[in-house]
């Protein structure tokens, strides 16, 4: 959720989603914090700059030019970024120093209002995450828990651009099938390549026009596709060196990915999670 330069300062409480992992003692912990959430009103705290300014003003979170504060996001496509959050989703309320973002916000004090719980998570763990957050409404339906509890909206938010339009899959999936072709193929199409050159031209421009855009983590995501599809266009015409260094490491990198995203949602659905 990033970046959150260029907005101003919200007031009052705004609520969000975010997602946790269950601990064996019952708590919620942050997704990369070993610091769990209790119940009631959380309290956020800098860890990049804990000491005072020279001029002895204490740093206090969230900070236009910092990354501290609590993270939200606005909604649910953003909250699933990461496969946690399709397990365990909790509504929460914002409030004190609130800075917004393209997809969520990040600010100084946060409230769990309600939480849902997937039915991966075992009945003897939700009913210990129920004793331990007394305050907070729990729910096993998803979608009757945002009906109860809406996210709010604000201005700053960007619409909802996460899936590709026809086009644009369409686009990929031909630069796709061309960048898979031997060069001689390519050359026996008729304006075989200038269909190649026009391609090539159609994601550069995309990558930069993506770079120009402040957003968010989906728009550095498909930058870095339109970049990747770029390289995978080039292939053909480099001989066996675009084999060794383009090919190759492109399919690496797929390969890892993927791996990546099975290994995190793995860790999503481990009930109750390992906390380190």
């Amino acid at each position: 959720m990033q970046p959150y330069a260029g907005f101003e300062p919200q007031v009052g409480e705004i609520r969000a989603l975010r997602t946790f992992r269950i601990g064996p003692d019952g708590l919620l912990y942050p997704l990369f914090s070993a610091t769990p959430w209790y119940d009631g009103t959380n309290v956020a705290r800098c860890r990049v700059h804990s000491r005072p300014a020279p001029d002895g003003r204490q740093h206090t979170p969230a900070e236009d030019d910092c990354t501290c504060g609590f993270y939200a996001y606005a909604d649910e496509r953003s909250a699933d970024d990461y496969p946690h959050a399709k397990h365990v989703l909790a509504v929460i309320s914002c409030w004190g120093r609130v800075i917004a973002g393209t997809r969520g916000v990040r600010a100084q004090y946060a409230r769990v209002d309600a939480l849902w719980l997937d039915d991966v998570v075992p009945a003897d763990l939700a009913m210990q995450v129920e004793l331990r957050y007394p305050g907070v409404q729990l729910y096993r339906d998803r979608a009757a828990m945002l009906a109860d509890h809406p996210p709010t909206k604000l201005d700053c938010y960007e619409p909802d651009a996460s899936s590709l339009r026809w086009w644009q899959k369409a686009a990929v999936t031909l630069a796709l099938a061309t960048g898979a072709m031997p060069a001689h193929w390519i050359d026996a199409i008729p304006y075989g390549r200038v269909g190649w050159g026009v391609l090539v031209a159609l994601f550069v421009a995309a990558a930069l026009v993506l770079r120009r855009r402040r957003t968010d983590l989906q728009t550095q995501r498909r930058r870095l596709g339109c970049a990747t599809i770029v390289l995978w266009l080039l292939a053909p015409f480099t001989g066996p060196a675009g084999i060794v260094f383009l090919r190759l490491p492109l399919l690496h990198l797929v390969a890892i990915t993927m791996t990546q995203r099975t290994i995190l949602a793995r860790q999503a659905r481990q009930f109750p999670a390992d906390i380190r």
